[in-house]
């Protein structure tokens, strides 16, 4: 996997990083919350050891202990028979806590211990539950060990007796009886060494309980905010990884600047960064946001070298060819609504004003005009009034006054101008759109507008018109063919990859209108470093000024 191939597959990731991020910490704090609200388990143990007892069956005790009494066997009479004796007996002393846990015993394979784990919703409650089951089971074990015991003391007892009067009764002559007297004393030494040993074993402890369950030391099994925190963060950290992947998939918005160039197939004239309100109000006058004014100059230079740049191309105006110049009138447009084409005509016309030159804005989107609101004028009347005859041109054309000395001071905040001309030189009149036109595509290719385009371009230096998307509507399609060039605003992650291929496939297919370059609005700084541009506020210029 190379490189390209890593930035594609991460480059939805990092672009939603946050959200991620976000979403991932919404997931642990609910998790945490949660589980943090949930009823406790707490777990105790003991165990109890049946070593002792193993070794006294197996030195003779017989009755004390079955043969097939293993450790697998005490398990099963635990379980089956002692845990329902002890619920009950909790139950009757009022301890219900202890009463409804879950205890249960176990053992090794031929190990002499067995180990009552004992679960409840505190941590007493599990100590009591468990040391109260060993203590059952230690009390019967010790009940049916005596018990044993004794049996097997009385059975000796009496076989011991009986021998007793078979030798106290009076002998037979004979070989044959003092043999038997014989064996009846080594019985009676016998039988009377096993009673001492069995009530001497009466003294020793059976099976005994080995480290009893105490709260102190009870472990919480459930729940864990923290763990489960964790473990939430990772699972929302994962599936909105996975979720803004398969998002960025699906997502068929540009992204890039090399995108940008790519579909249309056109150099980027500009990059604009992403400003909160790139016009603002000084003098009572509208001016261009500072962090827009080298981005919007830039522009302005590269419109005007243009022509220098694509040898060979004759720009047309109004249907004749004038050579290498620099085009004067040029339409604005864009893929998608919204792209920022009106702001950015508005901040280029006063650009291109404080740079001495004399500029008309036409504002051809009759359905959504903006441009009277933005240049701080009225829209009263204008193109649609012009082009049915009710107004004469003059007439319709209305000064953007600006504020004193705002070239000066634009210059002096954001950085040196790209081309210095005083600003008493330079105007702005602005043709709105007017009102009253149910047609705006036959008025916009009524034979008005040639006329009106050939005299505006005659008597400005700049002639800017803003026109509505060619994929929206209509009205635009008459001027491909009266203006000199056609520049397209692309707005990073707003403008869709199909709709700005099928603007670049129209415009390729209309040759009447070269498309100059393509300005790329709302790009982050580190993207148009990364495209080799320079400051977007002219800072470094300021610094260097500054030190000379």
């Amino acid at each position: 996997m190379n490189e390209s191939d890593a930035a594609a597959i991460f480059a939805p990731l990092w672009r939603r990083k946050w959200l991620i991020l976000a979403v991932a910490i919404l997931v642990a704090a609910g998790s945490y919350f949660y589980y943090r609200g949930q009823t406790k388990l707490f777990s105790s143990s003991t165990q109890i050891y049946l070593g002792s007892a193993g070794e006294e069956s197996a030195s003779g005790e017989k009755s004390a202990r079955n043969s097939s009494d293993t450790s697998a066997n005490q398990v099963a009479v635990i379980n089956a028979i002692i845990v329902p004796q002890v619920r009950k007996q909790l139950r009757q002393a009022g301890e219900r806590g202890a009463a409804k846990g879950e205890v249960k015993a176990k053992t090794a394979e031929k190990s002499e211990f067995l180990t009552i784990t004992a679960e409840a919703h505190t941590a007493k409650a599990t100590a009591r539950l468990a040391n109260a089951v060993a203590l059952a089971y230690l009390r019967r074990e010790h009940a049916a060990r005596r018990h044993g015991i004794n049996t097997a003391i009385e059975i000796a007892q009496r076989q011991l007796h009986r021998i007793e009067l078979t030798s106290a009764a009076p002998p037979k002559s004979g070989p044959k009886s003092s043999g038997s007297s014989t064996s009846n004393v080594l019985q009676e030494a016998n039988l009377s060494s096993k009673i001492n040993q069995l009530e001497s074993s009466l003294a020793v402890v059976g099976a005994e309980q080995v480290s009893p369950a105490r709260p102190g030391n009870a472990r919480l099994l459930k729940p864990k905010p923290r763990q489960n925190a964790i473990f939430g963060f990772v699972i929302g950290l994962l599936l909105a990884c996975i979720f803004a992947y398969v998002l960025g998939r699906f997502d068929r918005r540009l992204r890039t600047l090399s995108s940008i160039e790519q579909v249309f197939g056109a150099p980027i004239l500009t990059a604009l960064p992403e400003v909160r309100r790139p016009l603002v109000m000084r003098g009572g006058a509208p001016s261009p946001s500072n962090n827009l004014l080298e981005p919007v100059r830039r522009l302005h230079a590269a419109l005007k070298l243009r022509p220098a740049s694509v040898a060979g191309v004759m720009v047309k105006t109004n249907g004749s060819s004038s050579g290498k110049r620099a085009p004067r009138v040029v339409l604005v447009t864009s893929a998608e609504v919204g792209d920022g084409k009106s702001t950015l005509i508005a901040n280029l016309a006063l650009v291109q004003r404080d740079g001495g030159e004399r500029v008309a804005v036409i504002d051809a989107n009759m359905r959504r005009p903006a441009m009277a609101r933005l240049l701080g004028a009225a829209d009263t009347h204008g193109l649609a009034e012009v082009l049915m005859g009710r107004l004469e041109l003059s007439q319709a054309m209305q000064g953007v006054r600006g504020a004193p000395g705002a070239g000066q001071a634009a210059a002096a905040e954001g950085g040196v101008a790209t081309l210095v001309s005083s600003h008493s030189s330079g105007s702005i009149s602005l043709l709105a759109s007017g009102h009253g036109s149910a047609n705006p595509p036959a008025l916009l290719a009524s034979d008005s507008m040639p006329d009106l385009l050939s005299s505006l371009s005659e008597e400005f230096d700049y002639v800017l018109i803003d026109g509505p998307s060619p994929l929206e509507v209509s009205d635009v399609m008459p001027l491909l063919s009266l203006v000199d060039g056609v520049v397209v605003v692309a707005r990073i992650a707003h403008t869709r990859d199909p709709s700005a291929e099928r603007l670049a496939q129209l415009l390729r297919d209309d040759a009447r209108a070269p498309l100059l370059g393509v300005v790329a609005n709302c790009v982050a700084p580190k993207q148009i470093s990364r495209y080799g541009l320079s400051s977007s506020t002219g800072a470094g210029w300021s610094r260097a000024l500054a030190r000379r």
